[in-house]
């Protein structure tokens, strides 16, 4: 993981470069990576209740490999194009589409239902322990060493992965019978009818449009520097890493799910405004770690709540639409952002997007069934 978020931050540096500093070209990026994540997850979460979850996600890491090595060439011989990167990020994002629902699923057949919170704990620690080491060694990296690097590293780090799972292949994985598989339209049927699922996915669009997706922005905060861009993106992943280790734990026992994922959301948007409304480094390495508190929370406890109330038949299908609600408008966000952020600039955009998230927690604060929802009543 550590190395995607080496890729990553490369990239967003790289585009910045090559589009001579334009905020709208990380949008468009972004975009490119989202469009085939918001047309092919539905379908992909039926692969992942179809088919071998382990052999997909390899799958997915060999094709990977190959689109990184192909773009980090084209880096290192200085031939690399704006129009280069937009085509890798869109087959990224075909693959993503594919493993995104399948990894999700395929936690399940590990954890099962009474220790699925504690493994999407887990790797959400592992996740952040990444996105803290990554963006600050993407920065040291392409200062020092050369854009490629980054994309080189990636490009070997799938490897570990792959083997990885290969050690998992006696895993029986659990999945329905092909009478027992469902249409997308009653999946969708099923979150409309079960309101605490619905906004659980409302919650995770606020968090990955108006949360996670200003993130893309903060090289144009860093005005192009690397080190300085990874300095922000590292803040950000460090709170989420200190939540994971030390909070995580803790917030694990509370059952009333939807009180928390509101104030966890205000939280978010406020400490997003002051990052956003200042210009002092410190301080805004303090906002965004205590933003990152807040996401790492907001993200486990959706993902893990949306797998609990999953029926079995249609986890693979849910986990889909999770993955285009939480991943696939992200960028769509980031694209009207970074459009905004060259006509009213980057803080303005920010600080506009982390009261978004604050009025959207609001509103689903005023729902007395929400705000109520108790699991251990359920």
């Amino acid at each position: 993981m550590i190395g995607i978020w080496l890729q990553q931050t490369a990239m967003a540096l790289l585009v910045y470069q090559l589009s001579g500093g334009q905020a709208f070209a990380l949008g468009v990026s972004a975009l490119c990576s989202s469009v085939p994540i918001l047309l092919l997850s539905m379908f992909a979460g039926g692969l992942a209740d179809r088919y071998d979850r382990r052999k997909l996600l390899i799958g997915c890491h060999l094709v990977e490999i190959a689109l990184t090595f192909v773009i980090a060439a084209l880096i290192h011989t200085e031939q690399v194009q704006l129009a280069h990167i937009y085509v890798f990020a869109f087959l990224m994002g075909c693959v993503n589409s594919v493993y995104f629902p399948t990894q999700q699923a395929f936690l399940f057949d590990l954890a099962g239902m009474d220790n699925i919170r504690k493994l999407i704990s887990i790797n959400s620690m592992i996740l952040n322990v990444c996105r803290t080491l990554g963006p600050t060694l993407a920065g040291y990296l392409v200062a020092q060493v050369g854009m490629s690097a980054a994309f080189w590293a990636n490009g070997m780090s799938y490897w570990v992965v792959i083997f990885s799972l290969l050690s998992l292949h006696a895993i029986e994985q659990k999945r329905p019978n092909a009478g027992e598989q469902v249409s997308l339209a009653e999946a969708v049927g099923y979150i409309r009818s079960t309101p605490n699922l619905r906004n659980l996915y409302i919650c995770c669009a606020a968090l990955t449009m108006f949360g996670l997706g200003t993130l893309a922005l903060l090289p144009a905060v860093a005005h192009g520097d690397p080190q300085r861009a990874g300095l922000l993106l590292g803040a950000a992943a460090a709170g989420s890493l200190v939540y994971a280790f030390f909070l995580s734990p803790v917030v694990s026992h509370i059952k009333r799910m939807g009180l928390t994922l509101s104030l966890t959301l205000i939280w978010m948007g406020g400490w997003l405004v002051v990052s956003a409304l200042t210009h002092w480094l410190a301080l805004q390495l303090v906002a965004l770690f205590l933003f990152g508190l807040a996401t790492s929370q907001a993200m486990v406890t959706c993902t893990s709540m949306v797998q609990i109330l999953s029926p079995p038949a249609m986890r693979g299908r849910l986990m889909g639409l999770f993955s285009i609600i939480g991943f696939g408008l992200q960028p769509l966000i980031t694209l009207l952002g970074g459009y905004i952020a060259d006509r009213l600039g980057v803080s303005t955009t920010i600080a506009l997007w982390g009261l978004v998230a604050v009025t959207i927690a609001s509103v689903l604060l005023a729902q007395p069934q929400w705000r109520g929802w108790n699991l251990a009543k359920n």
